[in-house]
């Protein structure tokens, strides 16, 4: 799953506690919180070409953390993770 042009219901994204924020720097986020919805059993649906997406400017972040973060994304893999702490309710 990745980030751009993806959309969620506010009760899903409560549910696994949104986006877990102990990743640093780039990479892996949108597939760890996308993880965790694919674990609670969320389906995905398809808006290709139904949809307008838009795409927020944003500085680039360091890519110098990329296996750290990509460790905590196979964790939630590894053990089926549904909810993290350190994410929407801790922020």
């Amino acid at each position: 799953m990745k980030g751009c042009n993806l959309a969620f219901w506010r009760e899903d994204y409560i549910r696994v506690n949104g986006y877990y924020s102990g990743f640093e720097g780039w990479g892996w986020e949108d597939y760890e919180f996308g993880e965790r919805l694919i674990n609670l059993g969320i389906k995905k649906k398809r808006l290709k070409m139904a949809a307008i997406g838009y795409h927020i400017f944003h500085p680039r972040s360091s890519r110098a953390n990329y296996v750290p973060n990509e460790m905590i994304y196979r964790e939630t893999v590894l053990f089926k993770y549904t909810y993290r702490a350190n994410g929407y309710m801790e922020a």
